[in-house]
């Protein structure tokens, strides 16, 4: 039997609150931690470790909680979808009737870029059908940017107007219908691309990918990017439409490669997000991989076609070390 505001309901119960202080942080989180505990259900936080630590001193059995700090968490939005399915699936293995979590998605307010995120939000409204989860996400309204507060009243069907009381978004989006932010350019993509390739294949968008990467982002990174591109490619290729362009532009310690094709794109929302089949070996799973590297991919829908971007950058360790 789920406990709370998600009692009787099937599937996952996506809400989304507000606060301004660390007190109110503190009343809006406190008592959804605690009566989960009370009704024997699993938690997970997915905070920072200051808003974590906060928490932890504030709840009578912290042990009792999973909290999940490493920032690998929010990697990608496809890597935080698989995981937190895969922590669901543990749960219930085990016999827990609901699952609730709290946690704080990348954006500007926090330090990190919101690009991709705005997809997720909305995706989780059925990507998480199959589980009993209670999502209870706040924001900082002190530091988030209108445009995210925008988008949070349009991916939560529900939103609360104080701990115990919450009302149906009057705009909610069902993910079918929901418009993503536009991504903003990259800074580089407004001057010529160092290497430009018009209907090529994906094996020679390889090989000048790895001559003008190499010795500005690490082996590591570079040899993900090159995944991307030639999966990037090789899409555009098979279900695009011509002509297939790819373009790279570099500094000392970025790269940003794009594949942009003259058709529509995939016509589903989720896409890049989930698998879009259960069949590893079907097609379909193309953009989803690339999702699961370590680079940061957007996925571009444009009056003249399809572009995906792909973006690397080498920790500023690693640069400053090729550099010197």
């Amino acid at each position: 039997m789920r406990a709370g505001a998600a009692r009787g309901y099937a599937g996952h119960f996506h809400e989304a609150g507000f606060y301004g202080c660390d007190a109110e942080f503190l009343r809006l989180t406190v008592p959804f931690v605690e009566e989960g505990l009370a009704a024997g259900e699993a938690v997970i936080i997915g905070y920072d470790d200051r808003k974590s630590d906060l928490l932890r001193s504030r709840l009578a059995d912290p042990s009792a909680v999973e909290f999940i700090t490493d920032r690998g968490l929010y990697a990608t939005p496809a890597r935080a979808i698989a995981t937190y399915r895969q922590l669901f699936e543990f749960y219930i293995a085990m016999g827990v009737e609901q699952i609730r979590i709290a946690g704080d998605v990348p954006h500007p307010g926090n330090g990190r870029q919101f690009e991709g995120w705005d997809r997720y939000e909305s995706a989780v409204n059925c990507v998480w059908q199959d589980f009993p989860v209670w999502g209870r996400c706040l924001y900082d309204v002190t530091t988030v940017s209108p445009a995210v507060l925008d988008v949070v009243e349009r991916t939560h069907p529900h939103l609360l107007t104080s701990p115990e009381c919450r009302c149906t978004s009057e705009r909610f989006e069902e993910p079918a219908e929901f418009a993503p932010l536009p991504p903003p350019p990259d800074p580089l993509e407004a001057g010529a691309p160092l290497v430009e390739l018009v209907d090529r294949s994906p094996a020679e968008a390889r090989r000048a990918l790895i001559e003008i990467g190499r010795g500005r982002v690490g082996d590591k990174t570079l040899n993900e990017l090159v995944h991307g591109v030639s999966e990037a490619a090789g899409n555009a290729v098979y279900h695009g439409e011509p002509p297939v362009t790819v373009r790279i532009w570099a500094t000392s310690n970025r790269i940003v490669a794009s594949v942009h094709d003259c058709g529509p794109g995939p016509a589903d929302p989720l896409a890049g997000l989930v698998p879009a089949t259960r069949d590893a070996l079907l097609p379909g799973w193309g953009l989803w991989f690339i999702h699961q590297l370590d680079i940061d991919t957007t996925l571009i829908r444009s009056g003249d076609g399809f572009t995906v971007r792909m973006r690397a950058e080498a920790p500023a360790t690693e640069s400053s070390v090729m550099r010197g």
